[in-house]
Order: C-alpha cells, then structure tokens, then sequence
C-alpha cells in the first residue's frame, strides 16, 4: 500500500503557525532547509523552500538589512541628530541594532551616495522604518526590557553622521561627473587616466605624498627642522604640476593622506596640505570650480569631525566609481583600498575581514593589476594576523602572512609584510628571526626607488635594534637615516610664462606655511611663481 501524498499547507495552516516559523527562522537563526525539515517533523507542516521564500517576502522576514530600509534609518537618524534626540529604530516591528549598520555600510558605500543626492527610499521602506525615542531610562537597560524580538548584528561601534555642509558632497559630485562627461578623464575596462597627461600625474602624486607623510613622521623623529623643510619643499612645489592635469585618483589620495596625517599626530601638516590643495584650485581653476568649492568646504569643518567626513567622502568616491566604471575595475579597487585604510582599519579584525572579503568576491583577477590584487590579498592576510594575535595564536598570525606569495606583492608591500613578520618573531623571542626581516624590509623599500619608503623601514630597524640592546647598530641606521634626510633636494622653478610682468601679483592667492618656508626667510608661497616641476628624477629617484 502505498504511502498517502503530502498535503501541503494552506493560507490557514501558514496564519496559525506564523510566529513558530518566524521564530525559528529569526530568532533562533535556522536556515530554510533546518526551519522545513523542523515544522515538517514536529508539526506535520509541509511546504517547499519556494514557497518559504515567498511567505518571508509577504511578511517582511528578511535577516538582512535592505539599501532602502538602511537608507531610511540614515535619513531620520541625521534629522534626530540634528534635533539632538536619542533613537531607536525599528524595522516592521522589528528592533535594529545601530551597530549592525557599519557593517552594512562598510560593505555598500552606495548608500551615502544616494544620502548625500537627497534620494528618497521607496515607499514601502518609508512605512516600514519606524523611530521611536527611549525612555528616560539607559538604552541599554530598554534593550534588555524590550519583548521585541532584536535583529542579530555583530557588535561593532557604529560612526555617528557628523552635520557635513551638503555643498562638499554635491560639489565633489560635480566634479567627478564633470571629469567623465567632458571627456577630461579616459578609461578601458583596465585603466583611467587624464586625457592631457595620461599615467604622469598620478605617478608624481604618489611620491608627493610619500614625501608629506615621511617628512611628518620626521617631525615626532629628531630631524633637524631645516631638512624637514626641504623635504616639504618638494611635494608642495609639485603639487602645481598635479592639478593642472588631475588623475582620477587625485581626491581619493590626498584625503587619504590628509587622514593618515592626522592619525600621526601632525594635524598641523595635514591642515596645510589641504589649504595648500584649496589654493591652489583658486589659482588654476578659479573661485567657481567644484573643485574648489570642495576644498573650501572641507577646510572650514571643525578639526574634531575631519576624520568622519574624510571617511564618508572616501564613501562617494567608492560610489561613484563604482557606479561609473563597474566595482572590479581597478581605479574602484584603489579608491576601496584608500577608504579601508581611512574607514575600516581602525575596526575589529573581524569587520575588517567581512569588508575585504565582500570587495574581494568583485574583483576579476583578470582585469585588475597584479600589485592592487595583491595589496588586497595582503590587508586580508593583515587582518587574519591581527585576529589571531588578538587571540594569542602566535604561529598562526605568523602563517597568516609568511604563506603570501611575495612575488604578488609590489616592493613597498613586501617591506611592510617584513616589517608585521618581524614584529612576530620580536614578540616570540626570536630576535635573530626577526632582525632579519627588519633587515629584509630595508631591502625591499630600497627596490620601490623612493627615500621616502626606505626613511620608514630603517626607521622601524633602528626601534628593533633599540629594543635588542643594540645601541651602536641603532645609532649607525640613525645616522644613515639622517643622511638620507639631507638628500631630499628642493626642485622649484620660477615660471616667467605664468607670471606676465604687468600682473599684480599681490592679488595672486597665497599659501601661509606653518613652520615650513621655501628658504630661510620666507613664509609665504605664491602659486603662480612655480612652473611645471620638468625633472625631479633628484627627489624621488633610488637611494644611492
């Protein structure tokens, strides 16, 4: 005798078990398959997983945060905050963690994007996102109190919207689209260029920034004031060359270095890059340009939010290249990268690790350039050693990185890879091992042809051998690195063609340098009294 078919449920067996099924599935996090087979077992429930799908739909059942809902809570949590009132946000009900929100957005820039444009979510998000403000009690205890059912989120600090003049984003958008739409930026499915200068500007850009951030770290270093001055005088006179012809790189690489400037401590340097950049677009593009609206907005935010508005423009521009050019093309991949090491670094291993991963599962290995895939492999690899150093798991941290292909990885990488290693080893009590490696990262900076880099890694050899007990070793890369410190030659040209002898030049925009001077008695720049740096093979050419 055969057995009797399945009957399946009706619209009256789904209504009565409801809460069963979205308890299992929600609260106790069972996947379909585990919720089908439980509600056929224990209460002779039979549906197939279609079926599941189309009921969870129906009922608002998603374990995932949507863009549109993420979108919503952002538009009421930057109004509340603006009101300075404290919220709670919930989804169909459903309490949302604000917590959980990071994570979403560290993995769907697009959302600021579609913020700081003033799109509207659909209308089904507007009416299922509700706030509520809590009781007079802590939020925390309301949480604990609270009968409905929490949205499970990892537990992660989430950024609070700082009040961003508006203008700084619509301006940034301006100028990005501008660039594309006039044809002043080319791109393949490989690349992304200026038009008017190809690969140059982006190659000097890399080295004028190198140079800020090494001169930066000098100062906290014992060098001597006068060589850090020189040492500034060449990027910013270099600058000039820059925006006449902007990469497409150009903001996404000086907000990231204005940001690592802050993080060292030398605010003060990362100040004047930026009125540096501000005045400059006056000078070559005029008062009017985006660009310039750009600059001029971020300057005048308080010191204490530049952080969390650099983040959130590194957002944009994550978005609107993605948007743009597709998110595994490699201009898109670079921007990420500058954003993860402005937004994500910071975070929990852990997070790290989920960011990286989802921009990883994007790209095509393909098309993207051998050194980004591998910088991408690396800060994956970096952020495995963390965690497992953040567990103690010692040997594993060190497999972590020392299992990375370094022929993947471009010179300054594998110097940085040498240097986590050798911290390894320093932490395991192998100090031969890691004496070493710190020596192996000086011969890897050496390779990438830039003092600036090669500065960095002795630096990081002369602190192990301090710690070793290696006095006179430490004093020996100490004067080597002073040496090198006095190398770093000005390159500036006065340029008669800018500067027509009946032009005032009172009227030009000048640039106050704080603590820096072009020579020893002055302290202000004129823009237009430097042309087009033709050779500066001298300033970032290989170390001798």
């Amino acid at each position: 005798m055969s057995a009797p078919a399945k009957q399946y449920a009706t619209s009256q067996d789904w209504t009565r078990l409801q809460s069963i099924i979205m308890r299992l599935y929600l609260d106790e996090e069972k996947t379909l398959e585990e919720v089908k087979s439980y509600m056929e077992e224990h209460h002779e429930f039979f549906a197939t997983i279609s079926m599941y799908k189309k009921k969870f739909t129906t009922w608002g059942a998603f374990k995932n945060l949507r863009l549109d809902e993420v979108l919503q809570i952002l538009r009421l949590k930057r109004d509340r905050d603006a009101a300075q009132k404290p919220s709670l946000f919930f989804i169909r009900d459903r309490e949302v963690d604000h917590n959980s929100l990071q994570v979403y957005l560290s993995r769907n820039p697009s959302v600021f994007a579609r913020l700081e444009a003033g799109d509207a979510p659909s209308p089904e998000a507007i009416r299922h996102v509700t706030c509520r403000t809590p009781p007079f009690s802590s939020t925390l205890a309301y949480r604990q109190a609270s009968s409905s059912p929490k949205c499970p989120s990892p537990t992660v600090q989430c950024n609070r919207l700082s009040p961003v003049p508006e203008d700084i984003f619509r301006a940034l958008h301006i100028y990005l689209d501008r660039s594309f739409d006039t044809g002043l930026w080319a791109w393949s499915e490989n690349h992304c260029w200026n038009t008017r200068g190809r690969y140059g500007p982006s190659g000097l850009l890399n080295s004028i920034i190198d140079r800020c951030i090494t001169a930066a770290l000098a100062v906290s270093r014992q060098v001597e004031p006068v060589a850090i001055r020189r040492a500034l005088d060449v990027p910013f006179a270099m600058l000039i060359r820059v925006f006449r012809n902007p990469p497409p790189i150009l903001v996404p690489k000086l907000i990231s270095a204005a940001a690592h400037l802050n993080r060292l401590g030398r605010g003060e340097i990362a100040g004047l890059l930026l009125q540096f950049c501000q005045d400059l677009t006056v000078a070559i593009l005029g008062q009017d340009h985006p660009l310039t609206r750009f600059w001029k907005g971020l300057i005048s935010i308080p010191h204490l939010e530049h952080q969390d508005a650099m983040g959130r423009i590194l957002t944009l521009c994550v978005s609107e290249f993605d948007t743009r050019l597709g998110p595994a093309h490699p201009l898109t991949t670079e921007t990420y990268l500058k954003y993860f090491d402005v937004v994500e670094r910071e975070k929990d291993p852990r997070v790290q690790l989920q960011s990286l991963e989802h921009r990883l599962s994007k790209i095509d290995v393909d098309h993207i350039g051998g050194t980004l895939l591998g910088l991408l492999t690396l800060e994956h690899a970096l952020a495995n050693c963390k965690l497992s150093l953040e567990e103690r798991q010692l040997d594993k941290a060190e497999d972590a990185l020392s299992h990375l292909d370094s022929s993947s990885l471009a010179a300054r990488d594998e110097s940085f890879r040498c240097v986590w290693l050798g911290y390894i080893r320093c932490i395991k009590g192998d100090l031969a091992g890691a004496e070493r490696l710190y020596k192996n990262s000086v011969l890897a900076a050496k390779r990438t042809g830039s003092r600036d880099c090669v500065l960095e890694a002795l630096f990081q050899l002369e602190t192990f051998c301090i710690h070793a007990g290696k006095a006179l070793e430490a004093e020996q890369i100490r004067a080597e690195r002073f040496r090198l410190h006095r190398k770093l030659e000005s390159l500036i040209w006065t340029d008669q063609e800018d500067m027509p002898s009946s032009r005032d030049r009172n009227s030009d925009p000048t640039v106050v340098i704080l603590h820096v001077a072009s020579d020893e008695s002055g302290t202000k720049w004129q823009p237009s009294a430097f042309s087009e740096v033709t050779e500066y093979a001298s300033a970032s050419g290989s170390v001798p």
